[in-house]
């Protein structure tokens, strides 16, 4: 079977990174693109701090004076810090790509439950394999947070490849 797209979800973990390392392998030896796929959940939003005001003055950003009838508009900020949570996640993902793949390796980053999005993005981009680290856990801790792994391993359109990475103990 010919490999020529591979898929590989990461949560930036040990186990993701440890996977990163056989979706490579795997990639080498078929000469295959990789697409890394980061999950993030609905809700996620881009955070708008204001620092300071254009008059230097720090009560004109006080809410209780700006909810009163009358209160002068508040100045505006002088310093507007945005924290875009895809900026930071496509800008780790990038880091992840090897310099000299960087023609075939691409980085996306998709809003969803993670396993159902992780299947949705492998049909959409056509990935012969799905390359994922899973963590190994049993038991309750498993029937109370399920498996990631698992579920795409059941609902994937095509094979899925998970590697476990085992922690050193001590």
């Amino acid at each position: 079977m010919p490999v020529t797209h591979i898929l590989v979800p990461t949560d930036f973990s040990d186990t993701a990174a440890y996977a990163l390392r056989h979706a490579f392998e795997e990639a080498r030896v078929h000469g295959a693109k990789v697409t890394l796929l980061h999950v993030v959940p609905p809700g996620t939003r881009t955070d708008v701090y204001y620092v300071g005001t254009a008059a230097g003055n720090p009560e004109a950003f006080d809410p209780a004076a700006s909810a009163r009838l009358g209160a002068p508009w508040p100045a505006p900020p002088s310093t507007v810090v945005r924290h875009d949570a895809a900026d930071v996640v496509l800008t780790k993902l990038n880091d992840l790509i090897p310099h000299p793949f960087r023609d075939r390796w691409g980085a996306e980053l998709a809003v969803g439950p993670p396993a159902e999005t992780i299947v949705r993005i492998a049909r959409e981009q056509a990935a012969d394999l799905i390359v994922m680290g899973t963590h190994g856990r049993t038991g309750l801790q498993h029937a109370i947070l399920g498996s990631v792994a698992e579920k795409v391993v059941r609902l994937a359109p095509c094979p899925v490849l998970t590697v476990r990475h085992t922690l050193p103990t001590g």
